[in-house]
């Protein structure tokens, strides 16, 4: 019989090394002999992700309740696909999820209550390990600011007083240990390959 798969999920403010963590671990998962799958939101070839690209550029804008359907939507479209892609034995790893969604949309005032509730109504996969890349908003900015010339700016990633919001709420979903199976607060400012090694730790007793 097949055996499942595993669903992961990296998360953080702007600037905290998701995007590296992810290519990382896929990368140690295949070593490993298994089938890897990535996911980043919002997903740019998408209708939503197109969408939503052009509100994070700054060139179209969008109401928070507006955002946060948007997001979710993005997400949602996947969810039988990625259903299927564990049930034959593939690790799934996101570079953001629902979690994002909430902790973003909420810190510009939509009710993290009302949100969470509204997640629930959509029924979505729980990841079995939701790694949290946990990073101060100045070494975030920081770190963006120096990735300026291969990534287009972003309305998010240098407004600090709404990334320490970001921040809290992530801190507050982490507590209730909300959506995940399983969660990992990780210090997200300490050198890049020591938290891949952390991370694989973590993961390695999910693959046997």
């Amino acid at each position: 019989m097949e055996r499942r798969g595993l669903f992961i999920d990296i998360e953080g403010i702007d600037g905290s090394g998701k995007a590296e963590q992810c290519k990382r671990l896929a990368a140690w998962l295949r070593e490993e002999g298994r089938s890897v799958r990535v996911l980043t939101y919002p997903d740019l070839k998408s209708s939503y992700g197109k969408t939503l690209n052009e509100f994070l550029r700054g060139t179209i804008q969008l109401d928070v309740k507006t955002q946060f359907l948007t997001f979710a939507a993005d997400i949602m479209k996947d969810q039988e696909s990625v259903r299927k892609s564990i049930e034959a034995g593939e690790i799934v790893v996101t570079d953001r999820y629902l979690t994002s969604t909430v902790a973003y949309q909420c810190a510009k005032g939509l009710s993290l209550e009302g949100a969470l509730l509204q997640v629930e109504l959509f029924s979505p996969l729980k990841p079995d390990l939701i790694l949290w890349l946990d990073v101060s908003p100045s070494i975030g900015i920081k770190r963006r600011r120096k990735k300026r010339g291969r990534r287009k700016k972003d309305v998010h990633d240098t407004d600090g007083a709404l990334l320490v919001k970001v921040r809290a709420n992530y801190s507050r979903l982490y507590s209730n240990r909300w959506l995940g199976r399983d969660w990992a607060r990780m210090d997200g400012e300490k050198p890049i390959e020591e938290v891949a090694e952390e991370i694989r730790a973590l993961v390695s007793p999910l693959l046997k």
